[in-house]
């Protein structure tokens, strides 16, 4: 099955009571056949992406299920760790985020993660608008949050208006 978000993946594997009905490494086995027999770096790209998304959004159940995707991730397909944070073109406004040119940022190896953060009169409505353009090939994953506090009396007297 291919789903545009979730790369490529089958649905009838799924776990289970027996030892051979692990995911994650079925999964993680399935890739390495697929880079090692079809040579097809699309396709074990794909495959790789729902790797990624299951340790996104849960977890690789075992140390075994860890080391599996971990082996198969970094020795198969496009090489992603290669990646840096100048090749993601970000905008929140009209402000463009260099993490290069930032005084202090850091930038962590192999992922470009970084964090930056603005306080009080420095955020501006516009920064609402955000576009993110990824200028090299794999994928990548952001966030940006938008928090602010608030003094707890006002956000009583809030609560009371409305439910009035």
């Amino acid at each position: 099955m291919f789903h545009d978000e979730l790369g490529m993946y089958w649905k009838e594997n799924v776990p289970g009571y027996y030892w051979y009905q692990a995911p994650i490494e079925t999964h993680s086995l399935l890739l390495e056949v697929f880079n090692e027999i079809a040579k097809d770096k699309k396709l074990v790209d794909e495959l790789r992406i729902w790797l990624l998304k299951q340790k996104q959004v849960q977890d690789w159940k075992t140390t075994k299920a860890t080391a599996e995707a971990c082996y198969a991730l970094l020795l198969t397909g496009t090489d992603w760790t290669q990646t840096t944070a100048d090749n993601v073109e970000i905008k929140l406004g009209d402000i463009q985020i260099n993490p290069s040119k930032v005084q202090g940022l850091k930038v962590e190896a192999g992922t470009g993660y970084f964090k930056t953060s603005w306080k009080d009169k420095n955020v501006k409505p516009q920064m609402g608008n955000i576009t993110v353009t990824k200028k090299d090939e794999g994928i990548g994953w952001g966030a940006v949050y938008w928090q602010y506090f608030e003094q707890l009396d006002k956000i009583a007297a809030h609560e009371n208006a409305t439910q009035n």
